[in-house]
């Protein structure tokens, strides 16, 4: 083989192999450990809209995830549900309940803070069984794994919701705002999914 020959076989080679490291430096995998569920209680929760606000003093929930690792750009493995009770809407006794979907995209704090969105589908009944409004949408969503004290899941503020039904005084077809709620896991001594993402 001639010196030129080699020298290209060469730079053929070196191009490869940087080409996969790069590929290689640019995946990303999410690491998720834990014990696969979790529960949270959080504050008063209000539904806001043109026409009445849905308050509820207090409310609580659930989720379930799988541990492992998942390669990808975001993390879609934690689901679960929050409950309301002794809500108010447009001076009737009603609850709520609210399934989630949460998918991560960002890890600005490597180990402690993770940011994504939460897709969110709720029900808003009166006298425990007839469904009067049927409320969802998406919300920036937080997930905080704290050494000291219990991690934390927050629903950022949003406006983009929407409320529905034939019964639903919150407005037809409205936009519905929630303000911020942070709710404390209080399960397995306050800790959640362990959320690493790396490179």
């Amino acid at each position: 083989m001639s010196r030129i020959s080699r020298l290209v076989v060469l730079a053929t080679s070196m191009a490869a192999v940087v080409g996969a490291l790069a590929g290689t430096a640019s995946a990303l995998t999410w690491h998720v450990s834990g014990t696969g569920s979790f529960a949270v209680t959080g504050p008063q929760v209000t539904l806001s809209a043109t026409n009445s606000n849905l308050v509820c003093p207090s409310s609580s929930g659930t989720g379930t995830y799988t541990a492992g690792s998942f390669a990808g750009a975001t993390y879609s493995g934690v689901t679960g549900s929050f409950t309301y009770l002794g809500c108010s809407l447009a001076g009737q006794n009603t609850s709520a309940r609210c399934g989630y979907a949460l998918t991560l995209t960002a890890q600005p704090t490597v180990t402690v803070v993770t940011t994504g969105t939460m897709d969110l589908t709720c029900d808003v009944t009166l006298f425990s069984s007839i469904k009067i409004c049927h409320v969802e949408g998406t919300a920036p969503a937080i997930y905080t794994n704290n050494a000291i004290g219990a991690d934390t899941l927050v629903i950022a503020t949003s406006s983009t919701l929407r409320s529905t039904g034939l019964g639903c005084v919150l407005g037809p077809n409205d936009f519905t705002h929630i303000a911020a709620t942070v709710y404390t896991v209080t399960s397995n001594g306050g800790n959640g999914p362990h959320i690493v993402r790396t490179p």
